[in-house]
């Protein structure tokens, strides 16, 4: 296949769909062998599958395809509704490895035997789920808010270390004063490695829903390592605002503080947020901070209500 004009292809497609208005979106790209879906396949393998309403595999079928993870595999193939495998192709070779970062939409057209691709676009969420592409080198995006919260300054909930469950600040919840206690009983105390990337255990995987997940405690030295930081308020809130160096983007951490036993201490002086890397079996990794500066590689006891901050 010759590869053409992107933006023409994109404006070409859209054309066609504009002029479909009576029938639904899905009823409109199965009557022309077209189809849109979502991909959440792992990076590191290299056989994606989506399902896609309506979708016929047939020669000249385009696809809008939005993969939530980056390719991070050689040889990538699709395989849409159990049609089999086939080749992404880019530019009429293997699509590499590190072409698409975390939620990408990759617009491609079928030529009897490959995918090709002919639009490559980031995708970010608006709106009370947002995210905020800081260019990392990782392709990760992060949420412009806490899990539990609605804006960038407002707290949201407290989670110990592999639970769901989410508390305010002033829920009168027992987080109890040490591991032995009520968090024990939690299913997160029985986790014997990190917090994997399920509803079970990731509090921001359960409460956002799919892609996002709760970061890695080396993606918090990435962040670290690649935004300036400044101790800061937002609508009056005290926390760190991370600036990256890549594009300027920014992100707003409010010093939410900590719940212990029935209380919450430290809020408006310093900010805890728990990865889902385990440290020990009695410690996570978290990040924190306060005015005094940053610290993204640091650890503490399970059982405190800490806030959580998604990525994807």
């Amino acid at each position: 296949m010759n590869i053409f004009n992107f933006s023409q292809a994109k404006e070409t497609l859209q054309a066609i769909m504009n002029k479909m208005q009576p029938f639904t979106e899905s009823d409109n790209m199965a009557s022309l062998g077209f189809g849109y879906g979502a991909c959440s396949t792992a990076g590191d393998v290299a056989a994606k599958v989506a399902t896609l309403n309506g979708f016929i595999l047939q020669k000249g079928s385009i696809v809008a395809v939005l993969f939530y993870n980056a390719f991070q595999a050689t040889g990538a193939t699709l395989n849409i509704n159990g049609t089999g495998a086939k080749p992404i192709s880019f530019h009429g070779s293997a699509i590499p490895p590190g072409k698409v970062k975390n939620s990408t939409i990759l617009t491609m057209v079928y030529n009897g035997s490959t995918y090709d691709v002919i639009s490559i676009d980031s995708y970010t969420q608006s709106g009370a789920q947002g995210a905020v592409d800081l260019a990392l080198p990782s392709g990760v995006l992060w949420a412009e808010h806490n899990v539990g919260a609605t804006a960038p300054h407002e707290d949201g909930l407290y989670f110990s270390w592999g639970n769901v469950t989410g508390h305010t600040g002033d829920d009168g919840y027992d987080f109890g004063t040490s591991n032995d206690g009520p968090y024990a009983s939690t299913p997160g105390a029985a986790l014997t490695g990190n917090i994997p990337t399920n509803g079970t255990y990731d509090a921001a995987r359960h409460n956002m829903g799919a892609p996002w997940r709760m970061p890695t405690v080396g993606e918090f030295q990435e962040l670290y390592n690649y935004c300036t930081v400044e101790w800061t308020d937002e609508d009056g809130v005290a926390g760190m605002l991370f600036t990256s160096r890549n594009n300027g983007n920014t992100l707003f951490f409010p010093a939410s503080g900590v719940r212990y036993g029935t209380s919450l201490y430290d809020r408006g002086t310093y900010g805890y947020y728990w990865s889902a890397s385990l440290y020990s079996q009695t410690h996570g990794c978290r990040l924190d901070f306060s005015a005094s500066g940053v610290n993204p590689a640091n650890n503490y006891d399970r059982f405190l209500g800490f806030s959580v901050r998604a990525v994807q």
